[in-house]
């Protein structure tokens, strides 16, 4: 069965709202990866975000996990237990979640990741099966593909995120 979200990628995209769209192109890195040209930016961006899927199935799941992490949220209340009770692997999750909202710089968004992060931490204190699984795939990232690399921070500079902390 044809999956109806798959579109072929066009050559021609448009991104962002700087100054209304920006033209942009899919281009192919040297590991494979689809990464996005844009027309008038330093860098590319390591990744083709999809308007397509982005606005479309992935909306409502958006909306809705953010609406279920305050609904549980506020019947968790009672049982989140401080910082310095949480077991060592969900309180460096924490701090490190602490560094990201300090970072930001919109309100909103701050608020957003302090309940996702609270949820996060009481998630992974009370279900040690998930937690266990948690910190064994942690122990496998590469680091070395993960870190921010100059294109990164350049484009997260426009998400209202502070990254030269």
């Amino acid at each position: 069965m044809k999956n109806p979200f798959r579109k072929k990628l066009k050559e021609s995209v448009q991104y962002g709202e700087k100054g209304g769209t920006q033209l942009s192109r899919t281009v192919r890195a040297k590991d494979g990866s689809l990464e996005l040209e844009i027309k008038d930016e330093k860098y590319r961006l390591r990744a083709v975000p999809r308007h397509h899927v982005l606005h479309g199935p992935l909306a409502p799941l958006k909306r809705y996990v953010k609406t279920m992490i305050v609904e549980h949220m506020m019947k968790c209340l009672p049982h989140i237990l401080p910082d310095a009770q949480l077991a060592e692997p969900v309180r460096e999750f924490a701090r490190v979640c602490d560094l990201v909202i300090e970072a930001e710089d919109e309100l909103e968004m701050k608020r957003q990741l302090k309940q996702g992060r609270d949820a996060m931490c009481m998630f992974l204190q009370e279900d040690d099966a998930w937690r266990f699984r948690w910190q064994y795939a942690m122990e496998k990232f590469d680091m070395k593909k993960v870190r921010l690399n100059k294109a990164d921070k350049y484009f997260m500079r426009a998400k209202s995120f502070k990254v030269d902390k």
